[in-house]
């Protein structure tokens, strides 16, 4: 099975690269995820996946490969369960878009077990709607991330109309020692103002929970597997099959 597609955060290529190696960041994005942790180039976690009338917890594993600083890399995902299993290997491609980023992915997908029994088409429908809702959270904590990063300091120069050292109309060296220990005596008699406290980082806001997100699954499941028009036509037929008996059955009485 192929899932592929591509998605534009409104972030910086910086923060979302950081963000995509965020075990913290990720967790919150993956719906039913319970435990995920980094060693090295590995991500490790338990998750707990429903795709239709099958649930179960998975244990899993990601190794990070082929990695290319802020173009892309390879996940190879393994998951075991006793719901079966799933496994994957995806090229993850970023690339900056203005002041935004777009990720585009192609993943190989297999599943086997209990999992498998649902239909191609309902996995199908299933797995684009989990990676869609997945990247849609990952790009609410993106935002949240890059909104409350903190400004850059300005240097700090030199006031503004002093002349340079060296330069015509600058102090002697005599004088510039004296007006440095007097402004050093006055600072130290003067009280230190207050720091302030430095402001903290806006929280990232928390990933929608397993209910809301499987809430938004079936919908995008739905759409996937019944489409606007067939509904519809569905419906069309149903009305004029029960005109056509109302009909008949005037017309025999």
């Amino acid at each position: 099975m192929k899932v592929q597609g591509s998605y534009e955060f409104d972030a910086p290529l910086e923060t979302v690269w950081n963000a995509l190696f965020d075990a913290e960041i990720l967790a919150r994005t993956l719906p039913g995820c319970e435990k995920l942790e980094r060693e090295g180039n590995q991500f490790r976690g338990d998750i707990n996946v429903k795709m239709g009338p099958v649930q179960g917890k998975f244990q899993g594993k990601v190794d990070i490969t082929d990695v290319v600083e802020h173009q892309g890399y390879t996940m190879v995902v393994d998951g075991r369960g006793p719901a079966g299993f799933g496994k994957a290997t995806a090229a993850m491609r970023v690339s900056a878009q203005g002041s935004g980023t777009r990720l585009d992915y192609d993943s190989d997908v297999q599943v086997g077990g209990k999992i498998a029994s649902v239909g191609q088409r309902l996995i199908d429908a299933s797995s684009k709607a989990i990676v869609k809702q997945s990247l849609e959270s990952l790009h609410a904590q993106i935002k949240a991330l890059a909104a409350s990063a903190p400004a850059a300091s300005p240097a700090e120069a030199s006031a503004p109309g002093a002349p340079a050292p060296g330069a015509p109309g600058a102090a002697s060296p005599e004088a510039e020692e004296a007006a440095v220990a007097a402004s050093a005596e006055s600072r130290a008699e003067a009280p230190a103002p207050p720091h302030p406290a430095p402001p903290r980082p806006a929280p990232a806001p928390a990933g929608p929970s397993q209910a809301v997100f499987a809430l938004n699954v079936a919908k995008e499941v739905t759409k996937e597997l019944f489409p606007v028009r067939t509904v519809l036509l569905i419906v069309g037929l149903l009305v004029l099959g029960w005109i056509v008996l109302r009909s008949l059955s005037v017309g025999g009485d």
